[in-house]
């Protein structure tokens, strides 16, 4: 355990630093697709709004039950290099397939496929991080991971940009797409190649127990908690309806470059999140977070034009970058240390599992009744969680 936790700058351990370089090229690479996905499946594939809602919901939450079980399997066996590196490997293998998708149907598939890679490594990674980090400076390790994982998503938008200007500017729309698909499978296997230096912390397998029993230790604010994380995660609809706002009076590349500064806000302020939860706790700063998705939500109901996108978009930023990693802090903060990894794969697969009906609303209010209307859902659902948020008060530590 010595060796996992040795410093190597900023008070941030080996093990954390070489995961933030994984997350970097992954994300290098899931960020090369995300900003076209939504505009491939509906100018390519033929999908609509609601199909694409029906994506990003089913995709998160089927692979969201993948967490649980794999953070039980990693408690059990005691090791979570082997599952981070599984996971990785799967979403590579996948991405690497996608450009040869002829229709939606079988897209979804795969993407079901890729995000299940992703549902088999974060309990384990989280984990990880956990048992690599002192707990003084945990929310520091969370938030330069995030910040890693946030850099690579800048830098991927910004390859797609260059490569639609240039070496794909000759072919049409569909294959231009493809192109991308293609190339972004590249970084991918890069992460996959360094998760090979990771370092598996010392530590001893716990029994294996029926995996509901994991749940009976969990303390009772811990559980308040993760149902309001996903009452919140009920209202933050997936980013293609950001998208496809923006798409509805600008072109790819404005959208693209939207997207861009989303991820430039999330990674400036993920990691100073982290740092300032660990010195004024972790409520007040998922609280910012959560304020600032129900503002940008309700620009959003009243006017698509640039300058309003603008500001959602940072506001959309701001709001992952202070709440994300540092919800998923506030989870190991509270989590029993022998199932650790299990607990954090509970709070991924609650968060994730209301992903499906959150699609579906979003998609549907979008596709049926107005694109407002999908705003109107996320503001109003999203104030509840705040308040609820506020109200909460976190068990006292021992």
């Amino acid at each position: 355990m010595a060796t996992t936790r040795r410093s190597l700058s900023y008070g941030l351990t080996a093990n954390v630093v070489i995961l933030g370089v994984v997350s970097l090229f992954t994300d290098i690479s899931s960020e090369m697709i995300l900003p076209i996905l939504p505009f491939f499946l509906i100018q390519v594939l033929g999908a609509n709004a609601l199909i694409v809602g029906l994506e990003e919901g089913f995709s998160d939450s089927v692979v969201s039950f993948m967490k649980i079980f794999s953070g039980w399997f990693s408690d059990a066996a005691g090791k979570r290099k082997r599952f981070v590196g599984a996971g990785y490997a799967l979403s590579t293998v996948m991405k690497a397939l996608f450009p040869f998708a002829t229709s939606w149907p079988e897209f979804i598939g795969m993407r079901i496929v890729e995000r299940t890679g992703k549902g088999v490594r974060d309990a384990p990674r989280d984990a990880l991080l956990t048992e690599s980090t002192p707990a003084e400076t945990r929310g520091k390790a969370f938030g330069f991971h995030r910040s890693m994982d946030t850099a690579g998503a800048i830098a991927g938008p910004v390859v797609t940009l260059v490569l639609l200007g240039t070496v794909l500017a000759s072919l049409n729309l569909a294959d231009q797409y493809r192109g991308i698909l293609l190339l972004a499978a590249i970084p991918a296997a890069l992460s996959v190649l360094i998760v090979l230096f990771v370092r598996e912390p010392a530590r001893t397998p716990t029994p294996k127990r029926p995996l509901r029993v994991t749940f009976r230790g969990i303390p009772r604010p811990l559980v308040t908690f993760i149902a309001i994380a996903s009452l919140f995660s009920f209202a933050d609809f997936s980013y293609a309806f950001l998208l496809l706002r923006a798409g509805q009076s600008n072109g790819t590349t404005v959208v693209i470059l939207l997207y861009m500064l989303y991820n430039i806000v999330y990674a400036v302020h993920a990691f100073p999140a982290g740092i300032l939860s660990d010195r004024v706790g972790r409520k007040p700063v998922v609280l910012v977070g959560y304020v600032a998705f129900i503002t940008m939500t309700t620009l959003l109901v009243f006017s698509s034009a640039l300058a309003v996108l603008v500001v959602a978009f940072i506001l959309y930023g701001l709001e992952y970058g202070m709440a994300e990693g540092t919800q998923r802090a506030l989870v190991a903060d509270f989590a029993p240390p022998d199932v650790k990894a299990t607990v954090l794969g509970a709070y991924h697969t609650s968060v994730g599992a209301v992903k499906l009906a959150s699609g579906l609303v979003a998609g549907f209010l979008f596709y049926y009744v107005a694109p407002t209307a999908t705003f109107a859902f996320g503001a109003v659902t999203a104030t509840i969680a705040a308040i609820a948020l506020s109200l909460w008060s976190p068990a006292p530590k021992s």
